[in-house]
């Protein structure tokens, strides 16, 4: 592949193309591995595997996850592509034949002809992976998750035994309740402009839909529970397939419409609180919660939508930060605050915490500027009791991946847990980090490093209990 023309496509956010396991003989571990570890970590990200057409912003490459597992101080790798209808139609072909989410392409006839995936937008299955009511999947927002094995084969497309209807596309930003273990989710489809809350039991098995209509389709990429809502962001950011599907730039930011916060309750029995600020956009929530009457949100911040057909915009590197906003239901006022000036993304926090007033979160953070493609060669380590931002440096050319936190089984305090990332660097390769969580400035207590390079990919997950 000639990868050249992408700056998403360089470094290393550039794919590989082999399926890896190692052993603990293969493996090298740098300090201690805590022995309390019992499970995964995994990492769902981009992995193209031919010469794209188009390659703006890194969503379009095929899913590929990456694994450690963890076994009382033992350690495993690997690594597989999730094993989509469309990639494997493209291999059967040896070439491209689907485009990407900002230029989409006609499927030949010939494809369709013998038997190969007819839907030109490509179910990608590479923005993250989640074990949650005994079911390992990789997911998309823009259709299906794929129902994996624990060994990461793929076993093929999973519909929550008939819950998603075809066209349904899953978010692949679900939320899990500590107190119920329901999962939170929603469904969006490219035929409709509305939004549907999705709740889960504990075992997988769908419970209720909460429909929320929407004049025009927009962007709504995360959603935030608290203990009686659902939270969505529905900033002025709009997709067109029809433009897309003309070679047009089908990306649309209209900053005159503000950004409106959208308050779900959970229990789907009263109406919606609609509160309206100023434009913005975001990615990424970190946590949320409810006190004194009032409804908490962290999320990162970004000042308009960072993506375009275009390439060279810079769109995509404008500053992200970590804010926490207040919503007061009995006026129906926002108060929005800059929490830290780093840059930062990919916000996570302890997940016993989730909806529920917490001390610390995480994220990917950078201490530096990045010429072509952004990048975040720190994790950092947002204290909301303090207003203290501590950060790990993991050098200046360094690539870390999104943090997850990692309880121990042993305490309920969040500074007692692990937080895990995977790391690249040009001096030490790839290896995931394990970081006390409470004595973040010490850095690693173990690494474990990994023969070849794990590429940049998007959202992890710690998969308790899930063993080879």
């Amino acid at each position: 592949m000639d990868l050249s023309a992408f700056p998403y496509l360089q470094g290393n956010y550039a794919p590989i193309d082999e399926e890896r396991d190692f052993d603990e003989s293969q493996l090298r571990v740098e300090g201690e591995i805590p022995d309390q570890l019992v499970g995964a970590y995994m990492r769902d990200g981009a992995n193209v595997a031919f010469q794209p057409n188009y390659y703006v912003y890194p969503l379009d490459g095929d899913g590929m996850v990456h694994a450690v597992y963890f076994n009382n101080g033992h350690v495993h790798y690997k690594n597989r592509w999730v094993e989509t209808s469309h990639l494997k139609t493209e291999r059967k072909f040896g070439r491209t034949l689907y485009g990407s989410v900002g230029k989409l392409l006609e499927v030949p006839q010939e494809v369709i002809d013998a038997g190969g995936e007819p839907n030109p937008v490509r179910n990608t299955a590479n923005t993250n992976v989640l074990y949650h009511g005994g079911k390992l999947v990789a997911m998309w927002e823009g259709g299906f998750p794929y129902l994996l094995n624990n060994d990461l084969s793929t076993v093929g497309l999973y519909d929550y035994e008939g819950a998603l209807q075809p066209g349904d596309a899953l978010t692949a930003h679900p939320k899990v309740c500590p107190d119920t273990g329901q999962l939170i989710s929603c469904t969006q489809r490219w035929d409709s402009p509305n939004y549907w809350v999705q709740i889960f039991d504990a075992h997988a098995k769908h419970l209720k839909t909460i429909p929320v209509s929407f004049e025009r389709k927009g962007i709504i990429h995360d959603l935030q529970i608290t203990e009686n809502y659902v939270v969505i962001f529905y900033a002025p950011a709009f997709h067109s397939l029809e433009r897309a599907m003309k070679g047009e730039d089908p990306f649309m930011w209209e900053p005159e419409l503000g950004t409106k916060i959208i308050v779900i309750p959970r229990d789907g029995n009263s109406d919606n609180m609609v509160f309206e600020t100023d434009a913005f956009f975001s990615w990424h929530f970190c946590n949320g919660f409810e006190r004194d009457g009032k409804i908490i949100i962290d999320y990162v911040w970004i000042n308009s939508i960072p993506f375009t057909q275009a390439q060279g915009t810079g769109v995509e590197k404008q500053p992200r930060r970590m804010h926490r906003m207040t919503l007061d239901p009995s006026t129906m006022s926002v108060n929005d605050e800059e929490f830290s000036d780093v840059f930062c993304e990919f916000s996570r926090v302890d997940e016993r915490r989730m909806g529920k007033d917490y001390r610390y979160g995480f994220a990917a953070s950078s201490n530096r500027d990045w010429g072509d493609a952004h990048g975040y060669n720190c994790t950092g380590r947002f204290d909301f009791k303090t207003g203290e931002t501590t950060l790990w440096e993991y050098g200046p050319e360094a690539n870390a991946g999104e943090p997850v936190y990692v309880p121990n089984p042993e305490s309920e305090l969040e500074e007692d847990g692990w937080v895990m990332c995977f790391v690249y660097t040009p001096d030490e390769g790839a290896f995931l980090s394990i970081i006390n969580a409470g004595d973040f400035a010490s850095g690693p207590v173990a690494k474990v490093h990994i023969p070849g390079r794990v590429p940049n990919g998007f959202h992890a997950n710690w998969m308790n209990g899930l063993t080879l």
